[in-house]
């Protein structure tokens, strides 16, 4: 039973999180730690009940779930200090790339309870102001298990998200980290490096009439920097193979262009989107 949470970081994700838990639960007691104007902001619009101190704060390791909303490295650093305290803890975090946080979650001690996750949705702006409870609501929540993972735990993670109105599934951490190399992380890269190709060919006319098919690379574009660069970083090798593939296909495609011959790239991209769509009317 998950009756009280603490989430340290409560940027886009976690205090989506937590105004989701507030909705969904309203009973459930909500502690957070952050800067202090986002904690006062959290506070009087009451998403959470009272704000922590620090990592010391009694308050945290009485909690029965304790998630971590910051950056990777970070979330990197508050876990091990979390383990290191000598008391129990059951920790979640929140990052979307999982092999490094898991790996080193399972040489700490063993006062240490922990299941990586990751919520599929997000946004391209950060900060508590651009938080909303209904980012989560109705969407697959990855989480990933570890040495440090109960069965018991996980179960009860499981049935806790499927109250919050979340779809739970169950990955392997490195598998994990390998399907976001093509679904998220490759996805962000592109847009990325489109920009850059607009930026070097008169962006101020090529904007101008850009249409419909560009908008969501648009969007993807205004992403912070200081998220993704790390993201990328400790997803290396993952994003580095697909990228190679993806280069190889554009070499092969523009061989297909010079010769007039594009068909088969449409016949593979027509069936894709087929999949697509039948995946999402199994959804509805």
């Amino acid at each position: 039973m998950v009756s009280t949470v603490s989430i340290i970081g409560l940027g886009l994700i976690g205090g989506s999180l937590a105004k989701l838990i507030r909705r969904q639960l309203p009973e459930t007691k909500i502690f957070a730690l952050d800067k202090d104007e986002v904690l006062e902001n959290a506070l009087a619009s009451k998403v959470i009940d009272d704000k922590l101190q620090n990592l010391e704060d009694d308050k945290l390791y009485q909690s029965d779930l304790i998630i971590l909303g910051t950056h990777l490295d970070t979330s990197e650093t508050i876990l091990t200090t979390l383990a290191e305290s000598g008391r129990p803890v059951c920790v979640m975090d929140l990052g979307s790339v999982k092999t490094p946080i898991c790996q080193l979650a399972d040489t700490l001690p063993d006062t240490l309870t922990f299941i990586g996750g990751h919520p599929m949705a997000g946004r391209e702006v950060s900060g508590f102001e651009h938080s909303h409870w209904n980012i989560f609501l109705s969407k697959r929540f990855l989480f990933a298990p570890c040495e440090k993972t109960s069965p018991e735990f996980q179960q009860t993670i499981s049935l806790w998200l499927e109250q919050l109105g979340m779809f739970p599934v169950v990955v392997d951490y490195q598998h994990h980290d390998q399907l976001m190399a093509f679904v998220s992380h490759f996805p962000q890269f592109y847009a990325i490096a489109l920009a850059n190709l607009l930026a070097q060919n008169n962006p101020s006319e090529l904007l101008q009439f850009s249409g419909g098919g560009i908008d969501d690379q648009m969007r993807l574009m205004a992403s912070p920097d200081d998220m993704w660069q790390l993201v990328f970083s400790k997803n290396k090798n993952n994003l580095e193979a697909v990228l190679d593939q993806f280069i190889q296909i554009l070499s092969e495609m523009k061989t297909q262009l010079s010769a007039n011959h594009l068909k088969p790239a449409f016949d593979q991209s027509h069936e894709i989107y087929s999949h697509y769509q039948q995946l999402r009317l199994k959804k509805k």
